[in-house]
């Protein structure tokens, strides 16, 4: 058992006292996975995640402990959870600036292969759902679905993926401003 486990049960179980705390623990920066780890540690007085979290489940007094903790910790887990919340943040845009720089990278390239293949395939690809869905009596959603994927990522429609991330940016923003 990790610590992120104890993370996870404190965020579903333990109420608004401590899911700040569980977030910290849940978390993929150490510093704020360790002030996590040792503001449960305090409240439970163990340095074990398993015994840690089968007394927070079954003593009361220690979840209480927790949340008083959480009050008198509070601008420093904020802080923390800014960091990690910064941090998810410069990953992700990262993550954007290199997939943009590959794409214009094979978009200008000197070589007309590189640079007309992701159009060609596309265009290909959104033919041929055309051309399904007109000889096929009942097309099938999983063939029309691959069939749309690269016309569709061609035109920047990423995925649902995008969507759901930002529901999570929300609810993360929503915790460290202290609102529900």
């Amino acid at each position: 058992m990790s610590w992120s486990d104890v993370g996870g049960w404190l965020k579903s179980n333990a109420g608004t006292g401590a899911v700040l705390v569980g977030s910290l623990l849940t978390g993929n920066v150490p510093a704020a996975v360790a002030a996590g780890a040792a503001l449960v540690s305090s409240a439970t007085g163990t340095n074990d995640p398993t015994e840690a979290l089968q007394r927070l489940q079954t003593d009361p007094a220690s979840r209480v402990r927790l949340a008083e903790l959480q009050v008198q910790e509070q601008a420093s887990i904020r802080s923390h959870l800014e960091k990690m919340t910064a941090l998810q943040l410069e990953d992700k845009q990262s993550e954007h600036q290199e997939t943009q720089e590959t794409i214009r990278g094979g978009d200008s390239s000197q070589s007309v292969l590189v640079r007309t293949t992701r159009p060609l395939q596309s265009w290909a690809s959104l033919i041929a759902a055309i051309i399904y869905i007109f000889i096929t009596p009942e097309p099938d959603g999983v063939v029309l679905t691959a069939l749309f994927t690269l016309p569709c990522a061609y035109a920047g429609l990423r995925g649902v993926d995008k969507i759901v991330e930002m529901t999570g940016q929300v609810r993360m923003a929503r915790a460290v401003q202290g609102k529900p």
